[in-house]
């Protein structure tokens, strides 16, 4: 029987996602789990999988089509149906198999470079970018622009506007201004759409407070050089400010919830996003069960998501399912922000930069390191009240870190 490819479930919250490209074509034998198409959402992007073995009869969706979860994409003859067939049936099969997607021939945009020939995909991807495909010289057999030759120019692209010879990129500059104009697509169009459901989705709003951060400062100081000698292990303040928000949580359980239609649904488990920053796009990996890990773990688990991350190797078990976010903008030297929520979670840490500052302390000037903490929450459901109080407990454990470290350390608490 014939077997039906259709888009699986991609993530917690993801209800769509775009087909970006297809490893395998009309009329191809695929085999098994043997990768078949890559899908992209706003999250990460996937390899699918065939379901089955067989021949590739019909793709449904082309790539750059957006398509929901559950929809039908491929079909492709089971290997009975393919064994079984008549001569007749087969005869027929061979008569209507689909041919090979033709090349088109492209005039040359300069006296001497020649024809191109180029596919429909390389077309589309040219034409994304703003890429004059008459102007490229083709690494391909006969001159033919690649797929690879276009992924290459995005990736030099240069940084005016202007026509570069040679380079296949158009000029898009106003006579006026200097404008460039680029297609808004891929994981980037993703993302904007994922922000806008978030803030028409989510009643947002903010509260802000201060942390004194001078004793974590100092104790970080003290067991940094020596956690890496001995541990091998980067000790950012993140595995800190992920302790001191799994102790708040547990403590105002409702901001470690979501909304489900009329429902409200408190989760019992501990799974905290943390924002990365890549250059396909912002991604939020999935610190599972962070309660349970000591200050070690955490710190390893935030370094090896991190840079495969950004390397654009994360599964998707990794992005998903996550209660509570934190984003960290004073690693790009922020002050202060108001980031936004990560629905369909109810609440986002958003921490910034950490500077010595004049403060009052005990009626006298002292200098301190100090460091403003930023919590977007859904006003459905968490209150302005809660909200603060949330913040305030995260505050305290920040501020109180000799009264945890020792035992966080190895995860006693």
């Amino acid at each position: 029987m014939p077997i039906r490819v259709v888009v699986p479930q991609l993530g917690e919250s993801v209800i769509e996602g775009t087909v970006s490209k297809w490893l395998k074509r009309e009329g191809e034998r695929v085999k098994r789990d043997e990768p078949l198409l890559e899908i992209m959402t706003d999250k990460i992007n996937m390899e699918i999988p065939s379901p089955g073995e067989g021949v590739i009869e019909k793709i449904l969706a082309p790539e750059g089509t957006v398509v929901p979860v559950g929809q039908e994409i491929a079909v492709i003859s089971g290997e009975e149906t393919v064994a079984t067939l008549e001569p007749k049936a087969k005869m027929e099969r061979v008569q209507t198999q689909p041919q090979p997607i033709p090349t088109l021939q492209v005039s040359a945009g300069e006296k001497g470079q020649g024809p191109h020939l180029t596919s429909p995909v390389v077309r589309r991807l040219a034409r994304e970018h703003g890429i004059n495909i008459t102007l490229i010289q083709g690494t391909g057999l006969g001159g033919r622009v690649t797929r690879k030759d276009i992924i290459a120019l995005i990736k030099n692209k240069p940084a005016t506007s202007a026509t570069a010879k040679g380079t296949g990129f158009s000029s898009t500059a106003s006579s006026l201004g200097g404008e460039e104009v680029i297609p808004l697509a891929g994981v980037r169009k993703l993302i904007a759409e994922h922000m806008v459901k978030s803030r028409h989705t989510a009643a947002h709003t903010l509260t802000i407070d201060e942390v004194d951060m001078t004793r974590l400062v100092s104790l970080r100081n003290a067991y940094k050089e020596p956690v890496r000698e001995k541990y091998g292990v980067k000790l950012t303040y993140m595995p800190f400010l992920i302790k001191a928000s799994v102790w708040a949580l547990q403590e105002h359980p409702w901001v470690n919830a979501s909304i489900l239609e009329d429902k409200i649904v408190v989760k019992k488990y501990y799974h905290i996003g943390m924002a990365v920053a890549r250059d396909q796009g912002l991604i939020v990996p999935v610190i599972h069960h962070a309660d349970r890990k000591s200050l070690l773990d955490l710190a390893r688990e935030i370094e090896d998501l991190g840079e495969r991350a950004r390397q654009d190797k994360l599964t998707l078990p990794e992005i998903q399912g996550g209660t509570f976010t934190i984003t960290n903008a004073g690693g790009y030297g922020a002050i202060l922000s108001a980031p936004v929520i990560n629905w369909p979670e109810v609440a986002i840490l958003g921490v910034h930069q950490i500077q010595e500052r004049a403060v009052v302390v005990n009626h006298e000037v002292a200098v301190r390191w100090m460091m403003y903490l930023s919590l977007s929450f859904d006003h459905r459901l968490v209150d302005g009240s809660l909200a603060v109080s949330f913040l305030q407990r995260i505050k305290h454990y920040l501020e109180n870190p000799d009264q945890w470290l020792v035992d966080a350390m190895m995860n006693v608490i």
